[in-house]
């Protein structure tokens, strides 16, 4: 019988015995571990986290993974190139033992150049799974609060009833064709070297009506986007249409501008 042809049963038994063996020769990971082994270490945590549901299936009960990995100066450049896949390759683990990941899971993965408050000496790694949001009622509509954190902006805090929220410097900027793009948060287009560092078009927030949820995408600006969120920095990846989930308490930082959110919504109506 050819591979191609093998049950899906069989590759999932296959996958259930590999994933046993990777368990029985677990070791610690030692200070001086590289990259790719702390990439393993880090998927038998997540496979650790796949859990009984419903029918007697497993799964991994989670809509968000967040990871946080440490690196010198010197493995920097060699963590970041093992770890630029790591989203693949969680759903690739999840596969082998014949579970799909869940509908709409995000993996992000932070490198930081220091240990953070609070973690052991000689950790490498931390992960973060965050459960999926609760689900909003039919009909409700969402608002986005922005307080103005760092950067000028023309008022302190916005507060906008919108699917899509726009943010840039200027009111109304024209791109190159003449197109007017309508910023609903606008910051200061001179005299401030804050907000001089946010693009006329840098990001938009966009609601996910099916999760419930806003997620922030950059929208191609020169100083970029990032989520702060429980002390990591969360990249926004330049025109990548997954984005990045936000939630009440994150802060976004344009450039160098920043702003704290609350998200809530209003029943219909």
């Amino acid at each position: 019988m050819s591979d191609r042809k093998m049950a899906p049963d069989v590759w999932a038994l296959g996958g259930r015995l590999q994933a046993k063996v990777r368990r029985f020769f677990d070791v610690p990971l030692g200070p001086d571990a590289k990259p790719l082994e702390i990439r393993e270490a880090m998927l038998d945590e997540v496979e650790r986290h796949v859990t009984r549901a419903a029918g007697d299936r497993r799964t991994l009960p989670f809509a968000q993974v967040v990871a946080r990995v440490l690196a010198t100066a010197d493995t920097r450049a060699d963590v970041e190139m093992a770890f630029r896949d790591f989203d693949a390759r969680v759903r690739a683990r999840l596969a082998e033992i014949g579970r799909a990941a869940p509908p709409g899971l995000h993996v992000d993965v932070t490198v930081v150049k220091k240990a953070p408050a609070g973690w052991e000496t000689g950790r490498l790694f931390a992960m973060d799974y965050r459960p999926p949001p609760e689900p909003f009622p039919a009909g409700s509509r969402p608002v986005l609060h922005l307080t103005i954190l760092c950067g000028e902006a023309s008022q302190p805090i916005y507060t906008v009833e919108n699917p899509t929220v726009l943010v840039g410097r200027g009111a109304e900027p024209v791109d190159r064709a003449g197109h007017v793009r309508r910023n609903h948060v606008v910051f200061a287009e001179t005299g401030d070297e804050i907000a001089e560092t946010v693009g006329r078009a840098h990001a938009r927030f966009t609601w996910d009506a099916a999760a419930g949820e806003y997620r922030v995408y950059d929208e191609g600006s020169s100083n970029g986007t990032q989520v702060i969120r429980g002390g990591a920095s969360l990249p926004v990846a330049s025109r990548d249409p997954r984005g990045v989930r936000v939630r009440t308490g994150d802060e976004v930082q344009f450039g160098r501008a920043r702003v704290r959110l609350k998200v809530r919504t209003l029943g219909p109506g």
